[in-house]
């Protein structure tokens, strides 16, 4: 029997960053959860069965987490970091980083001299775990001796639980050099496993990145496939150079037993384990790796694409195995607006969720003068991961077909993904039950702006906020017959009114080719957004690159506010 689905990219348009997802085989659906930064509620988290549809069906942390979580004292851009999803010991658990806290607000709000001490102790790392994952979850459990941002968790196939992450480097090379790390993690108790055995005693340093000058080796995470344990990190900061690298071990018989073997091997060799600093090792020797690296890396980028390229950034990726569709990874990618000059992008949506299909391959030969013929393999060895083969880069559009003697997988890139000619309607007066707050300033309700061109009506009463950061945004009201404006751009700003000159209509803002723009139209209320752009009259347009993360800084995408 023939099935065909289609997955469109993105998968969560608007700010859905640092996705990470699991295979939840107990209820056979794909559970993912993005980053929230300062936004609550927080961690939201979505469930699939083929990747085609996607439902949000709840938010790990609600208010009263977010105060033990001490969002509400972060800066912009702060908060809660790429979190790693898993099953671990049979419960549901997110590994996860809350990032830019700062310290006198938290005073001043009441937090106590104990609750900094757990959280600096942790530098901000913790655990959130919980039996469905609908909730509730518990927590957070402070991970004493974390260092660096970017958590992974993963179990061993003997049981063997490991927390690592990214940290700069204690004796960096150059600038931006960081250093990922592992140590064993007892799930009980979330508390550092010390027995002397290898990722036992201490931190364990296991990759720097790839290549000479590599920077940000970051967002790591460990998979067993085979008789191997892969490390997939990001690599080149979340801008664009982004890119995605996949490293190997040959485990058969654990990750830990295969990090004996490494420290006898380079023992063997006459070398000694590096220490990093007193108590931690070093599995980057002179002679040999503990873990190797793909030679094709990266394994997913569009650096290479050029400024011409509207999807940028592509990186922050995370495996999983569909039991009918294989093997596929989540990224996060960039769509960018081009400016008026030359190499000018700019992006608005913040960082979204989007997914390829990865296959496994073995290089059909080993190039050699003799030649040898062709190369061999063991049952246990996957090969590498590849990245939309055949095509090489994210598709807009990935056709699925599976059969009764197979799956075929047919990606392709139909079209820009800059934007989309149909502007979307975001009422903000509307009453929807999806909003957020900023840390816990509850005098705005946000929604996040997903695509553009947004069309924003304003509302009769109360303000409509559009927001990149407290420093970037712009406030659109009526005042009788008036639409007053505030644009701040960071110590700048403009403040002004224009009249609507008619009664009874509804003034919109329209985003859209970098512009802020109120148009008004005869009609009595929205008959559809592009009848009312295409017949509305322009009574202002302003420049909106300032709301651009390029222009603003950060990590975040606008959002759409209502302001009573």
């Amino acid at each position: 029997m023939t099935a065909t689905i289609t997955i469109t990219n993105p998968i969560l348009s608007g700010m859905n960053p640092d996705p990470s997802w699991i295979w939840d085989d107990e209820f056979q659906r794909i559970v993912l959860v993005t980053s929230t930064f300062e936004l609550v509620p927080g961690l939201p988290i979505y469930v699939s069965e083929d990747m085609t549809c996607w439902k949000h069906v709840s938010n790990v942390i609600d208010a009263d987490l977010a105060r033990r979580l001490l969002i509400p004292f972060v800066d912009d851009s702060g908060g809660v970091y790429a979190p790693t999803l898993r099953r671990i010991h049979g419960k549901y658990v997110i590994a996860c980083t809350i990032a830019r806290l700062d310290d006198r607000r938290a005073m001043e709000g009441g937090c106590t001299e104990s609750e900094l001490m757990r959280f600096h102790a942790a530098e901000g790392n913790f655990i959130l775990e919980a039996d469905s994952i609908e909730g509730p979850w518990r927590g957070p459990f402070w991970i004493e001796g974390a260092e660096g941002i970017d958590p992974d968790i993963f179990e061993d196939g003997d049981g063997n639980v490991y927390w690592t992450q990214t940290r700069p480097a204690v004796n960096p090379q150059w600038e931006g050099q960081t250093e990922v790390w592992t140590q064993r993690i007892n799930p009980e108790t979330w508390t550092f496993v010390d027995d002397g055995l290898p990722a036992g005693s201490g931190k364990t340093v296991i990759w720097r990145g790839y290549g000479m000058e590599s920077v940000w080796a970051e967002a790591p995470h460990l998979y067993r496939v085979g008789d191997y344990v892969y490390l997939m990190t990001a690599e080149g900061g979340t801008s664009f150079e982004h890119s995605e690298m996949a490293m190997r071990i040959y485990a058969p018989h654990g990750l830990l037993r295969a990090f004996e073997a490494y420290e006898r091997e380079v023992s063997e060799l006459g070398e000694c384990i590096p220490q990093v600093r007193d108590g931690e090792r070093c599995y980057l020797g002179t002679a040999i790796r503990a873990f190797h690296a793909d030679k094709k890396n990266p394994i997913l980028t569009h650096r290479h694409l050029g400024l011409s390229e509207p999807l940028q950034c592509v990186g922050h990726a995370d495996l999983l195995l569909h039991p009918e569709l294989g093997w596929w990874l989540v990224c996060l990618g960039v769509r960018e607006t081009r400016g008026k000059r030359d190499g000018e992008l700019l992006s608005y949506l913040g960082r979204e969720s989007f997914v390829a299909p990865v296959s496994w391959e073995h290089n059909p030969a080993d190039w050699k003068l003799d030649g040898n013929g062709a190369s061999c393999t063991h049952e246990g060895d996957p090969g590498w991961p590849v990245t939309c083969a055949g095509l090489g880069r994210l598709a807009d559009e990935i056709t699925v077909t599976t059969e009764d003697d197979g799956i075929a997988i047919e990606p392709r890139v139909k079209s820009s993904l800059a934007g989309d000619v149909e502007p979307a309607l975001v009422d903000v007066a509307d009453g929807s039950t999806n909003d957020v707050v900023v840390r816990d300033e509850r005098d705005v309700s946000y929604r996040r702006i997903a695509k553009l061109p947004t069309l924003m009506p304003i509302p009769m009463s109360g303000s409509l906020v559009i927001r990149q950061n407290s420093t970037h945004y712009a406030v659109f009201s009526m005042h009788g017959a008036d639409v007053r404006y505030e644009m701040v751009n960071g110590d700048d700003s403009q403040a002004g009114s224009v009249a609507v000159q008619a009664d009874g209509v509804r003034p919109a803002v329209l985003f859209d080719d970098n512009r802020l723009s109120v148009i008004v139209t005869g009609m009595h209320g929205l008959v559809d957004s592009a009848t009312f752009v295409r017949q509305g009259q322009v009574l202002l347009s302003v420049d909106a690159r300032f709301l651009s993360t390029e222009w603003a800084g950060g990590f975040v995408g606008c959002m759409a506010g209502f302001m009573a």
